[in-house]
């Protein structure tokens, strides 16, 4: 049994439900935003003035020859026809400095990371076409971070037009403990709501994971709600689209989400199979290469099912068979899900209604959720993060449970550049009598990133920080346990895009009992993993120091 820290009135433990947003607010009206035309007339403005000031003297010559004394108009315009090739190249070089000109200054007076502030100046400067065709990729999005400001202050009309902000009494919530002082904090970046009675089952690895949700699937008589940022084409992938199709044809409201660039290799026959059967489906922010780059930064990396708004699932698996049978070049694919019932299910759907209307132009109305009953005693918070929120509220979130943490502080992450606050968090709580581990994987997917990880082991073992890397396979669990009575388990990586750029979800859970079984789970990954040790780490070899630095040089744009 968990503890309850603090009561909550039936009618507050509701979850505030997004209402439908205007048509035009969904992915269409980001691609179509006035924005981009004033934005562009601006740019061909600014670059016109360049190029009339660098050859001013040369067309105030052009000018005398043509007004002048033997003057002709014809042999000005065949004059002018000559040089044309090298008018459009001065141009289109007038037209870059503009730009890069104008993305200079919303990079220096928008990006919030001076790390990232001064390499995107410095690649600007000393690289003007490159630095120009990397930003054109990776670089902000100032257009679509307008469009996202704009979502959120209708999501805050929606949300003070409905139900309480709030899943309690203040003043119960702020009598001292560190969970409740997370509650709060989380209650006010991500207006998340603390829902009580809810039932938290612990799934580990992919057998397990998809024989509980290809169940709840088969068993859904309203409606399924999915969103995954990978979907594959592959035999779990087939399944799970049999069974929606299945629902679809026994009249299951069916609505699937996916994100366009997590699951780039789907195919199109996947998803006509869908629309044909009657699922509704949608990819978010589509890539399309004339505006790759303006799609190609926000991710939406969340992992969402809710079923009939009783049973919810979400975590840190995608949809494939490398969950199952893991990969061939990393091995074990280790990583966890949780199952939820209760009312906690309803903000979980809440989120993908949010999502939906994002993406389509039609509102999603039909099957209003309506908060399940309790199943159980176990407090629950769901928090949504991205570019729509002021707050990194899952970063938050995680400081707040480590900084409160007052026995032991135990993180698992396949990616861990944490950044400056989470560091000094960590190596704050290690140096003050805190049991603080980290679990990193010893395989990865992603080479750059694994080095920019192994970049702070160092430091970590420095502030005693106990480190270990899981052997077996490769781990993609996202989880942090404190004190052995709260839990954080979803999708956010501990890097710089999850926690600042990408659409993620995670589930923050007050409960002990709960905690045991993650706890459980910890140790048992501990068996499979090797312990840094400092005076071995010290003497690890030249070329690794190097690439460890090059990692994380790169790691303020990860």
């Amino acid at each position: 049994m968990g503890r309850r820290f603090f009561s909550v009135r039936e009618r507050e433990r509701t979850c505030v439900f997004s209402r439908s947003l205007r048509p035009k607010e969904g992915c269409a009206a980001l691609k179509r935003s006035k924005g981009t035309g004033f934005l562009l007339l601006f740019l061909f403005g600014f670059a016109t003035a360049l190029f009339l000031f660098s050859r001013w003297e040369e067309l105030a010559a052009a000018g005398r020859v043509l007004f002048g004394d033997g003057g002709s108009f014809s042999g000005a315009f065949r004059h002018f026809l000559g040089s044309l090739p090298a008018l459009i190249r001065e141009y289109s070089s007038a037209f870059l400095w503009a730009y890069g000109l104008f993305i200079a200054g919303v990079i220096f007076l928008e990006e919030k990371n001076p790390d990232r502030t001064i390499a995107w100046l410095v690649v600007l400067i000393l690289l003007p076409v490159v630095g120009f065709v990397l930003y054109l990729f990776f670089g902000p999005d100032i257009r679509g971070r307008g469009y996202f400001r704009r979502l959120k202050r209708k999501k805050r009309r929606i949300r003070q037009e409905g139900t309480p902000q709030h899943g309690g009494d203040r003043k119960e919530i702020m009598s001292g403990s560190p969970e409740q002082k997370t509650a709060l904090m989380l209650s006010k970046s991500a207006r998340a709501l603390l829902t009580t009675g809810n039932s938290v089952k612990m799934l580990l690895n992919g057998e397990e994971t998809f024989s509980a949700i290809t169940g709840a699937l088969s068993r859904a008589e309203k409606y399924i709600h999915m969103e995954y940022y990978s979907i594959a084409n592959d035999t779990i992938g087939n399944t799970i689209k049999d069974i929606l199709i299945k629902k679809a044809g026994e009249g299951v409201r069916v609505n699937v989400i996916f994100d366009s660039v997590g699951s780039w290799d789907l195919g199109t026959r996947y998803v006509v199979a869908l629309k044909n059967a009657g699922v509704r489906v949608h990819s978010f922010l589509p890539v399309s290469f004339p505006r790759l780059r303006r799609e190609l930064n926000f991710r939406n990396h969340r992992k969402i099912a809710v079923i009939d708004g009783t049973i919810g699932f979400m975590g840190g698996l995608n949809i494939g068979d490398m969950y199952i049978t893991g990969e061939p070049s990393i091995g074990f694919w280790r990583d966890t899900h949780i199952e939820l019932t209760g009312p906690a299910v309803s903000c979980l759907d809440d989120i993908f209604r949010a999502d939906w209307t994002f993406c389509d132009k039609k509102p999603l109305e039909e099957h209003a959720p309506v908060p399940a009953p309790p199943a159980g005693k176990v407090p629950v918070q769901i928090a949504a993060s991205g570019p729509d929120n002021n707050w990194k509220s899952i970063l938050q979130g995680y400081f707040s449970l480590i900084t409160n943490a007052r026995k032991s502080v135990w993180l698992c992450t396949p990616y861990f550049v944490p950044g400056e606050p989470l560091m000094t968090a960590l190596a704050v709580a290690a140096m003050s009598g805190v049991d603080v581990r980290v679990m990193i994987p010893h395989k990865t997917d992603h080479a750059i990133v694994y080095w920019a990880s192994l970049s702070n082991v160092e430091e970590l073992l420095k502030a005693g920080v106990k480190v270990y890397r899981y052997e077996k396979g490769f781990i993609h669990s996202k989880i942090l346990i404190a004190d052995g009575s709260s839990v954080s388990v979803g999708t956010a990586n501990l890097d710089a895009r999850s926690l600042e750029i990408n659409f993620e979800v995670q589930a923050f859970i007050y409960d002990a009992s709960v905690a045991r079984d993650f706890i459980r789970a910890y140790e048992n990954d501990m068996e499979e993993s090797s312990q840094f040790r400092l005076h071995e780490w010290l003497r690890r070899p030249f070329r690794q120091k190097v690439l460890e630095s090059a990692g994380r040089l790169w790691s303020s744009q990860l």
